[in-house]
């Protein structure tokens, strides 16, 4: 006999999760009442960079845009999970074997915030992970001409090669909008020598790129 009953609230919405689904009988952990469930679906939208294969699992719409603002503009940890959790397993076969690699924020932020969120995105995947990537941010500068100022000054160096060679990683990111920083991050991978690289992101921008395509 059970003295009490556990109660579960959406981490989205806070409403109680009162509701049974197929994906529940597979699941031992409800995080998304129905409703958010089917406001969050996965598009998974197959794009390349260069000739590296990249998969975004969601457009970049304003579902998702205000979901990934509240995790890392309103510094929302609770909301890591919920991202990846529906499709973990798929996940976990597709990229089975692989390592991930983080996309870097800024260390200011990153301390602002009190965590980096790509990397408590990524650590729900349950797949190694290797730090070795690090952003830098340069204050602008009064000797830059007009055109050079407005440019982001951001740029990616890498900390350990060595320890790449010869593995296949998974570059993984948020938001997929330029392409510039994940470009960049491709670059410096590939001076590492890895067996093989591909790129996953949350979200995309979809007129960016018009080769994409769905599952």
């Amino acid at each position: 006999m059970k003295l009490y009953e556990t109660i579960e609230y959406c981490k989205i919405c806070f409403s109680k999760i009162n509701d049974i689904s197929f994906f529940h009988l597979f699941s031992n952990k409800i995080l998304l009442c129905q409703n958010c469930q089917n406001s969050l679906k996965a598009k998974f939208i197959k794009f390349k960079i260069g000739n590296i294969d990249a998969l975004s699992l969601y457009e970049y719409d304003e579902t998702i845009k205000k979901l990934i603002y509240t995790y890392k503009g309103c510094y929302d940890i609770e909301l890591k999970n919920v991202f990846l959790h529906r499709y973990l397993l798929y996940l976990q076969t597709l990229y089975r074997n692989y390592y991930v690699i983080p996309i870097p924020s800024n260390k200011i932020e990153d301390q602002k915030r009190g965590f980096n969120h790509v990397k408590e995105i990524c650590s729900t995947l349950k797949l190694p992970m290797l730090d070795v990537l690090e952003k830098h941010t340069r204050e602008k500068q009064s000797s830059k001409t007009s055109k050079d100022r407005l440019k982001i000054e951001k740029y990616l160096t890498i900390k350990s090669k060595e320890i790449l060679y010869g593995k296949k990683v998974l570059l993984v990111d948020d938001i997929y909008t330029t392409g510039a920083t994940m470009f960049k991050a491709i670059e410096l991978v590939k001076t590492a020598k890895p067996k093989k690289i591909k790129v996953l992101v949350i979200a995309k921008t979809i007129d960016l790129d018009k080769r994409g395509s769905n599952y």
